[in-house]
């Protein structure tokens, strides 16, 4: 997601926009040919924000999170090796994406050791969750959580490679107060646009590569929020900063009058009231995040959605 806004201390006081990245597929060239120009574009005249999730595919059962999720409950299972081999194929799609759309040796290499390092946590963390056969709530965030930061690592390498100042925020440890998981009401979510909001000024000047997981959540951020908390991280971040627009950049034109794949006749919808989008179920082939809308709305920032395959439309 980009995010727009005037509330960052920066040297140059530019509007931000916050671009959202909700699935993370073209990790191919068609990555530098799609999304660099957007952030070329945008950077002439704005403080961008950048939040990923999970790299995915056009196959959702190849995507990074539904195969740590499906690693994560093979740790349970009778073939236990299944881990192990499913997070070292995830490993090197990434390695292999990084060797193709990375020119500087320097950057592959860093990236590369980073992201073996990120995985060698992970197939010690599911090792030790095999020998007390157990996979918390918790422990399935930070399993799940993952993918977040090797798209993020990726996205903020290939961003260096081609000349923009990017720098990568692990949102992980960013909740530091106990909050009841039973209650959790606006108080938290004020808090967590607050949270997100310095850890993305620290950035200063560079455009911040921001994870959508933002760490344990009280009751697990899968139950309390689910897969689409990506949306909801941010929608919080571009309240914390006062953005100017939040977009949110899937695989779809925007929203439609219906789910495209089901009603061949379904229409795209240039504009869309705030309330209207909240009684939508389906934007495009995806659910637009209940909370990620209730946020924006509160503090009157609108929500732009783009095709990361179409990024001269105009979205919804």
């Amino acid at each position: 997601m980009f995010v727009s806004g005037s509330n960052l201390q920066l040297k140059q006081h530019r509007k931000i926009m916050q671009l959202t990245f909700s699935y993370i597929y073209l990790f191919g060239t068609k990555i530098i040919f799609f999304i660099l120009p957007v952030y070329r574009n945008l950077l002439k005249t704005h403080r961008v924000i950048v939040v990923c999730s999970a790299r995915s595919t056009d196959v959702k059962a190849k995507g990074t999170t539904t195969r740590l999720v499906k690693a994560a409950d093979s740790v349970l299972g009778e073939n236990a090796v299944d881990h192990q081999k499913i997070v070292q194929e995830i490993l090197d799609d990434h390695l292999e994406a990084a060797q193709e759309n990375i020119a500087s040796q320097q950057i592959k290499d860093d990236l590369s050791a980073s992201l073996s390092d990120v995985c060698r946590r992970l197939k010690v963390f599911l090792d030790a969750a095999e020998v007390i056969n157990e996979v918390s709530p918790k422990s399935k965030d930070i399993i799940v959580g993952t993918g977040e930061k090797l798209a993020c690592e990726y996205i903020a390498a290939v961003l260096q490679d081609k000349g923009v100042d990017a720098k990568y925020v692990n949102l992980e440890k960013v909740v530091d107060r106990h909050f009841d998981a039973s209650h959790l009401d606006q108080t938290f979510y004020d808090y967590l646009a607050q949270r997100l909001s310095v850890s993305v000024n620290d950035c200063g000047d560079s455009v911040p590569v921001v994870t959508g997981y933002f760490g344990p959540c009280p009751g697990s951020i899968l139950y309390s929020i689910g897969r689409g908390y990506t949306d909801l991280t941010a929608a919080l971040i571009a309240v914390g900063v006062g953005a100017q627009e939040l977009q949110i950049w899937k695989e779809v034109d925007g929203i439609f009058t219906a789910d495209p794949r089901k009603v061949p006749t379904a229409r795209l919808l240039k504009i869309i009231t705030p309330e209207e989008a909240a009684e939508l179920t389906y934007y495009g082939s995806e659910v637009i995040h209940p909370f990620t809308m209730e946020q924006v709305i509160r503090a009157s920032i609108p929500i732009r959605i783009k095709n990361v395959q179409n990024p001269d439309g105009a979205g919804t």
